[in-house]
């Protein structure tokens, strides 16, 4: 399967330079016929693709080792569990009397 990416790409590169050729060959064409030179002449290159993070390689067990890292679990004071809960309680009430007064 290695190979035949590796081939295509080739295959890739060897189509974007046959175009950039044949774009320099009609330039050239227009200038001996003397018709005027396009001021800016722009290559028809494709956008270069975004590599993509290599998933099947973390898949399939890679030798490289994965950093582990601790993270807490975060605890609440009493306190901030009791403005959360008044917003909570408050949020509701103005959605259910929202939802009164439009019935």
């Amino acid at each position: 399967m290695r190979e035949i990416t590796q081939a295509v790409s080739a295959k890739q590169m060897q189509i974007s330079k046959l175009q950039s050729d044949i774009e320099a060959l009609q330039l050239a064409a227009a200038v001996l016929q003397g018709k005027n030179a396009p001021a800016k002449v722009t290559a028809s290159k494709p956008k270069a693709k975004r590599k993509r993070r290599k998933k099947r390689a973390a898949a399939k067990g890679s030798a490289a080792k994965p950093k582990t890292t601790q993270k807490r679990k975060v605890t609440w004071s009493a306190s901030d569990r009791e403005a959360i809960s008044k917003r909570m309680k408050a949020y509701w009430a103005k959605r259910r009397k929202a939802k009164q007064s439009s019935q």
